[in-house]
């Protein structure tokens, strides 16, 4: 084997684009090396913008370094990602978003036909609108063996499905069809010379691998030509669980121009007859989802076992029904959003019969912490006997502190002088004089999202107010908790906060001398 050449040298590009790509970032055939960078001379800090380069494998083998091409895609200038050559011809397909700094854009199909031959990429399903036919958002994509066919998954009603469609977007007349509807896809590869193989999650199976026949599959809908390969919680057994828990609805929200969808995950042992406290959850992003899907981070299954009833909402800025609701949170973090709460909150009053709203706890992380904040300072807040947020926004005014600066910007419409009232609208700060419920507050050392200041803020604010309240923070870790040892302290934190508050057992054991050490402070304050 020759010595291998370093296809980005003597360029300020770098391929995987930090902190989170991977492999999705590139890929390699016969014709050549495609990657996926960001301009180094743009400011990495308010933009979201990365490129897809070419280079011939050829010039690998000549003197100096690589000759690179950039693909152009006229009107689209966002983050690029799921670069995939096709089997065996020099066509190579990828995803792009349109804005320079929005990182929950819609994503759009590109293809450039013959990379040998030139750089400009035609996008699927453009309209004169420049929206895109297809109102939802791919991430990765797959050819298929004769190349005919495109499989993509996306995000599509709080799962993350997989689907088909014409290979060129000339012949893509129709808009995709659905073949994997469950559960959310995690990867899909082909698998021998018509199938695919997929792997998948629910909220209560950590891996799942299926055989799908897309024929099949497209022409039923995804209700045949799928084939389990193997489960490793054997859909859920392993556990005691089984789909028989798990349901969602939809309710009108404000206004009555809208649905707004909710899951809802009961315990195993859940009896008609009897009633259960509410866990009242609220994701992050803003702009991102509760799917159906397995997490070590927030299990859903993980605290209906405690012998809650999950409530998981996915309001205004959720991703996977439509751009439009997506798009709707900007500039109105506070707004549609906690009405959509509130609305959903009085769906279960009114409907859910078997949750006792006399023991709810409201939990949240990120943009979920945010508005677990917000709603501390609201009437809304004494409907919880406690609240948690993980790593959330104290201080809107405080955000120019991130690492991300497109990520507020964008989302308040501006910059915070020119837009000093748009930051300041839904701002907890604002409503520290209304904090009462008890409440746990985690925030990382290692979070330049939102800096752990945010954190200590919301903690003093509570502790100067006389309300029960408990601090917890790791020094090792960043916006999420991934370390195993770490991710045990969080959850025996948790679940004792909460547990307390609602009458049911304490999560962590009394004689955990180990756990019971790590606490600084013993008891909680």
């Amino acid at each position: 084997m020759s010595e291998p050449v370093n296809a980005l040298h003597g360029f300020d590009f770098e391929s995987p684009v930090p902190p989170l790509g991977g492999a999705e970032y590139y890929d390699i055939s016969k014709y050549g090396l495609a990657y996926v960078t960001k301009d180094q001379k743009l400011n990495q800090a308010n933009t979201t913008k990365s490129d897809v380069y070419f280079a011939r494998l050829s010039s690998f083998t000549e003197p100096g370094p690589p000759l690179t091409h950039i693909i152009h895609t006229p009107g689209l200038e966002g983050a690029s990602s799921s670069p995939v050559f096709a089997p065996s011809s020099p066509s190579l397909a990828f995803v792009r978003m349109k804005d320079i700094s929005y990182e929950s854009d819609k994503n759009r199909i590109l293809v450039v036909p013959d990379v040998t031959r030139g750089y400009e990429a035609v996008e699927f399903f453009s309209n004169a609108e420049g929206t895109g036919d297809w109102d939802t958002s791919p991430d990765t994509l797959v050819w298929s063996r004769d190349e005919q066919t495109l499989y993509a998954s996306a995000s599509d009603k709080a799962r993350v499905r997989l689907f088909s469609l014409d290979s060129y977007p000339g012949r893509s007349k129709n808009l995709p069809k659905p073949l994997f509807f469950n559960g959310s896809v995690s990867e899909f590869h082909r698998l021998g010379e018509n199938r695919l193989l997929v792997s998948s999650t629910s909220f209560i199976d950590n891996s799942l691998f299926s055989s799908v026949d897309p024929d099949i599959a497209g022409g039923t809908h995804g209700s045949d030509g799928i084939k389990k390969i193997s489960s490793n919680t054997d859909n859920g057994a392993k556990y005691g669980l089984s789909q028989s828990q798990i349901s969602e609805f939809y309710y009108t929200s404000w206004g009555g121009e809208y649905e707004v969808q909710a899951w809802i995950i009961k315990p195993s042992f859940f009896k008609e007859n009897e009633t259960y406290p509410l866990a009242f959850y609220i994701h992050g992003g803003p702009q991102g989802a509760t799917g159906e899907s397995w997490s070590t981070r927030w299990n859903m299954a993980v605290f209906a076992e405690q012998g809650y009833v999950v409530v998981a909402f996915n309001p205004t800025g959720s991703t996977g029904f439509g751009q439009n609701l997506t798009d709707s949170i900007q500039n109105d973090w506070g707004g549609r959003p906690f009405r959509d709460l509130v609305y959903g909150y009085q769906y279960i009053a009114d409907n859910l019969t078997y949750i006792d709203l006399n023991r709810a706890v409201a939990l949240g992380a990120s943009y979920g912490g945010y508005m677990v904040n917000y709603i501390q300072g609201q009437e809304f807040g004494r409907k919880f006997k406690a609240l948690v947020t993980h790593d959330g926004v104290f201080n809107t005014l405080n955000q120019y502190a991130t690492e991300e600066l497109w990520f507020m910007q964008h989302d308040f419409n501006g910059t915070l002088w020119d837009n000093w009232d748009n930051y300041a609208k839904w701002n907890p700060a604002y409503h520290t004089g209304e904090w009462a419920t008890p409440h746990l507050i985690i925030h990382n050392e290692m979070d330049y999202r939102l800096p752990i200041s945010e954190g200590i803020s919301a903690f003093n604010v509570l502790q100067e107010r006389g309300v029960e309240s408990k601090f917890l923070s790791f020094p090792d870790e960043n916006h999420w908790v991934l370390k195993p040892e770490n991710s045990l302290v969080w959850h025996k934190t948790v679940l004792d906060w909460v547990n307390t508050h609602v009458g049911l057992p304490s999560y962590s054991r009394e004689d955990d001398e180990g756990y019971r050490g790590l606490l600084m402070n013993g008891d909680w304050i």
